[in-house]
């Protein structure tokens, strides 16, 4: 989910525990003192999460609209797709020539965005691409 970003690791270990205490000792229940992935799944599925994450989001998607053009665009094509798309399919869908394509990707890749895995590019923090998503 969080692809190691440090900031989503944090933010997401806090509410967790956030989480865990208040359903422990606001509301006296008892539970186990281990996060299950219903409990991620909890936190990550409410609305206030991606408000919270503003910062991270916000910062990566402005960083985006900087330097090698159509990368915001580029984003929004991966972001229905989690499995990535192939650089054929993304050419075709961007109107993109190859050298442009590819120095927006290069860009992309090296701020952590986007990977290349076996000839398809996607989104790597799957909590980013969730947030492109809902906007």
């Amino acid at each position: 989910m969080t692809h190691g970003q440090p900031y989503l690791v944090q933010l997401l270990g806090f509410q967790l525990v956030r989480r865990y205490n208040d359903f422990v000792f606001e509301q006296g229940r008892p539970r186990k003192p281990v996060f299950t992935l219903e409990d991620v799944e909890a936190v990550i599925n409410d609305p206030e999460f991606f408000q919270r994450g503003r910062y991270y989001f916000d910062g990566v998607w402005g960083q985006a609209a900087r330097g090698a053009g159509d990368q915001q665009a580029i984003i929004q094509l991966l972001a229905p797709h989690p499995e990535g798309l192939s650089l054929d399919v993304l050419a075709q869908s961007t109107g993109m020539n190859d050298a442009n394509l590819q120095e927006a990707l290069n860009t992309l890749k090296r701020h952590d965005v986007v990977e290349e895995t076996q000839g398809s590019w996607r989104i790597m923090v799957e909590l980013f691409r969730r947030w492109v998503l809902q906007q």
